[in-house]
């Protein structure tokens, strides 16, 4: 059975390169280019097995925000970080909330290897 994945990215090419890529890996994956979008998938399925999210977007949800609800919701889904705007205090914040923080540019095996050990929760 594939794993499902929601990916949450503004940049619809670094999305669709992404989406492509896990696909191909044996993925589903579900997409949102905003926070609010993301949100309202979570809302609608909660079956995702992992959240990988952006974390600036436009509109007034961000990727951390998003994460936070998403444990809200599937407390059993992994949840992964993407920022090209990384500090110590938004890695510290990623980890609070039990998620894996990436800077970009994303490596896609790297990303890989992170959904892959955070999808055998």
């Amino acid at each position: 059975m594939a794993r499902n994945v929601l990916l949450v990215e503004d940049s619809s090419p670094a999305r669709r390169n992404i989406a492509t890529f896990l696909e191909r890996a044996g993925y589903q994956v579900a997409q949102a280019d905003t926070g609010e979008d993301a949100v309202r998938l979570i809302e609608a399925s909660g079956n995702f097995d992992v959240v990988v999210s952006d974390l600036r977007m436009p509109g007034m949800i961000n990727g951390l925000d998003v994460l936070s609800f998403q444990n809200r919701i599937a407390p059993h889904a992994g949840s992964i970080l993407m920022t090209a705007f990384g500090s110590d205090q938004i890695r510290d914040q990623t980890r609070r909330l039990g998620a894996a923080y990436i800077e970009k540019p994303v490596k896609l095996n790297s990303l890989l290897l992170e959904i892959e050990k955070h999808t055998r929760r």
